[in-house]
């Protein structure tokens, strides 16, 4: 710490260098910040490793993901229809009917890929079949036979044995990329409608795919138009739009409204603080500039790495504000109790510099991470940090008055209590305080994460009816869902089962037996040619790399499942992650800066027991994690530190020199604290869940974290100095 107190007796004899290296440096981050481009798409806070890539373009190539629906709701189908009708001549490219053409298009890919759609129960079928040839070539020219049913001749002469079901519901389960998402509805009068009649639908698929919101809001802004010309023509008709698009949309409007009043609001109220605590404005006129230059240096990093960043990781600007705001906050609130400026950098750059160490640590937690978002989130914050820490030991120093600042003590304190009873407190309070944290997780479950996206991404309460209506209507498939490379394994083994199973069988003498019960049914010679030749030719694979190829063979009903249960995978493995990794930083830096693992393990503690309330206080009201608040472990080991060492700071430093030390410290912890719970807290009024959950649950960590911090420090080396062995232990060390 010598090294900065000699940096600052050299540029205060050198004051313009050190501002025409500010000059440069500030016109450095102004342009690169100027080259970032804000991103608005939630997907950036999903895994973006090789597996989870291929799959999300794997989902992207279905008709699904793109996919708009055109609800039109009513009591007179007539009125529904005419309203569809409407649509269908403002909108040429809308799906307004069944599309029938599109099945029997989908069917016969499926005939033409057969051995990728059969189970291993459907060969157990085929041995059935087989062994009761007769009977079922006779069902077969009793369903020909019937009224009405030449169109499924290319599907009985396809499949004789009616492994595929020819029910367009039952087809649900096998509709892949070609489904039109109309098995779940009811024909009338070539309209698509619910069986009561009240409700019609319509279809229109972006050209921009799901995420391309900005694209997609002009897109969906036209629909909109669309629908309210509809309705004032069909007044007693009322059309809303549903689909990812639209909900992409949504999100992106939401997450950037909540995130300029989350900035804007939580500055506000932090300048309100500011000018309550320092009646001289110069003191915030310093505070604002520190905190801006801390920005910039974040955003100024960021920008070295990339060119897009996600919205809501500027919108997490608004909780880092109520953290970087620390490391001037202690230098002015100190600056009162000490005779120079020098003297107050002197005493507080210690504490400051390893406060931001650890901080800068635990956010760089985030970058090995595989979500964009979180990756950015690391670097912007931790450089954010950085520059903070920067700013205020070498450049505010001497931008502050040489007269002590007047700063007004908030009403907050603790009690000093010299008794003999106060020491039996403490060892009541340190031993209930070790039984909790062996028994609490015994007894409290592991918090869950929530891997299912529609929990953390914005909707209507009409829009969240809709899309829980919609997958109730989902045909129920026992298939289970893969990944890309395991849907990839999977058909490459199903296709080997059906080439061993015809390889076993005798494909030539089955299509000869096939022929001559044919004929003695009287069916046509080549009645059966396209089963006969699949099974006797070898067949060739398609190319199972390609993503449109991979969706439309995919073995069973695609949807998010399994892509629902690698994020919770990855949560899982990122939060186990995050939570080692801050530990260990935080923990070892504690060791290193006081000199003494049991020093560190007393400033180590507070954030353990802090975690032991956050995780009890999630499972009595039900809260989880998910893909945005998992970071909530960075804010908790960044911030908790910060207070435990300015607490422990003040301890030792009490016992080392004699004089009060600790009441000082306090007073800017307590402003930082309730600045930080300020900048925090404006998060709980957003109204997108995924800023909602960040904010809910960092509020409730960093509250335990500022209790934790003020109480069990002190309380733990008071204890420890009334034992004769670890006083001597502790003294030697200060």
């Amino acid at each position: 710490m010598n090294a900065i107190i000699k940096i600052y007796d050299y540029f205060t004899r050198h004051h313009a260098l050190l501002w025409s290296l500010f000059a440069v440096l500030l016109v450095g981050m102004l342009w690169l910040v100027s080259t970032l481009h804000l991103h608005e798409d939630i997907s950036d806070f999903l895994p973006s490793d090789a597996e989870y890539t291929e799959s999300m373009e794997v989902y992207s190539s279905l008709n699904e993901a793109s996919r708009i629906v055109f609800i039109f709701s009513g009591n007179d189908p007539d009125s529904i229809g005419s309203a569809i009708d409407e649509l269908a001549d403002l909108c040429p490219d809308a799906i307004t009917e069944p599309d029938m053409d599109g099945f029997f298009a989908r069917l016969d890919f499926i005939y033409a890929h057969l051995p990728y759609f059969l189970r291993d129960s459907d060969y157990v079928r085929m041995d059935s079949a087989m062994a009761h040839l007769p009977q079922v070539l006779a069902t077969d020219r009793t369903i020909l036979s019937m009224p009405g049913t030449s169109f499924l001749t290319p599907s009985v002469m396809a499949d004789p044995f009616r492994l595929i079901p020819l029910s367009y519901g039952a087809m649900g389960q096998y509709a892949g990329a070609q489904s039109t998402s109309t098995s779940a509805f009811t024909a009338y009068d070539g309209y698509m409608m619910t069986a009561d009649h009240r409700m019609g639908f319509a279809f229109y698929d972006s050209p921009n795919g799901s995420t391309e919101s900005a694209r997609n809001a002009v897109l969906v802004d036209s629909l909109n138009t669309l629908c309210r010309q509809i309705e004032a023509r069909y007044p007693a008709v009322s059309v809303r739009l549903l689909g990812a698009p639209v909900i992409a949309v949504g999100n992106a409007r939401r997450i950037k409204a909540d995130t300029i009043w989350a900035i804007g609001l939580s500055s506000l109220l932090l300048l309100l603080l500011l000018l309550y605590a320092f009646p001289r404005r110069r003191d915030i006129v310093l505070i604002v500039m520190t905190l801006v230059f801390g920005w910039l240096f974040g955003a100024a990093a960021l920008a070295l790495c990339t060119t897009q960043v996600s919205i809501i990781v500027l919108g997490i600007s608004s909780v880092l504000l109520g953290i970087s705001v620390n490391y001037p906050l202690h230098l002015l609130v100190h600056q009162r109790y000490t005779t120079s400026v020098r003297q107050t950098l002197q005493e507080v750059i210690s504490p400051l510099v390893i406060g931001n160490i650890t901080t800068v640590g635990a956010f760089m937690a985030l970058i090995p991470l595989h979500a964009p978002a979180l990756q950015q989130l690391g670097i912007f914050a931790a450089f954010n940090m950085l520059g903070t820490i920067l700013f205020c030991i070498f450049c505010l120093p001497h931008l502050m008055s040489a007269e002590p600042t007047p700063v007004r003590d908030l009403p907050l304190r603790l009690p000093r209590a010299k008794a003999e009873g106060y020491y039996r407190w403490t060892t009541w309070v340190v031993l209930a305080g070790l039984v909790l944290a062996a028994c609490v997780p015994l007894v409290i479950r592991r918090p869950l994460f929530d891997s299912n996206l529609s929990h953390i991404n914005y909707m209507t309460d009409q829009q969240r009816a809709d899309f829980a209506w919609f997958e109730s209507l989902s045909p129920v498939s026992d298939e289970p869902a893969y990944l890309a490379s395991s849907a990839r394994d999977e058909l490459a083994r199903r296709l080997q089962l059906w080439n061993d199973y015809w390889q076993q069988h005798d494909a030539e003498q089955v299509a000869e037996q096939i022929r001559e019960e044919a004929a003695r049914q009287g069916f046509f010679p080549s009645a059966f040619a396209p089963f006969i030749q699949r099974i006797t030719t070898p067949f060739t694979p398609p190319d199972t790399h390609d993503p449109h190829t991979l969706a439309a063979l995919w073995p069973g009903r695609f949807d998010s499942a399994a892509l629902n249960s690698f994020v919770a995978t990855s949560l899982s493995d990122n939060f186990d992650y995050l939570g080692s990794i801050c530990s260990l930083i935080v923990l070892i830096f504690l060791c290193f800066s006081f000199r003494s693992v049991l020093l560190g393990l007393v400033a180590f503690l507070p954030m353990v027991f802090s975690w032991v309330i956050i995780v009890a206080v999630m499972q009595v009201f039900g809260l989880q994690f998910n893909i945005v608040n998992v970071i909530l472990a960075t804010f908790i080991f960044g911030q908790g530190d910060d207070y435990t060492i300015f607490v422990l700071e003040g301890l030792l430093y009490e016992q080392k020199h004699g004089r009060p030390m600790l009441e000082q410290y306090q007073q800017s912890i307590y402003l930082s604290a309730l600045m930080m719970l300020v900048s925090i807290g404006v998060l709980v009024v957003a109204q997108h869940p995924a800023m909602y959950s960040l904010g809910i649950l960092t509020l409730v960590g960093m509250a335990s974290v500022v209790m934790m911090a003020l109480l069990l420090p002190r309380l733990l080396l008071h204890a420890l100095l009334r034992l004769p062995k670890t006083r001597a232990y502790i003294l030697r060390r200060l």
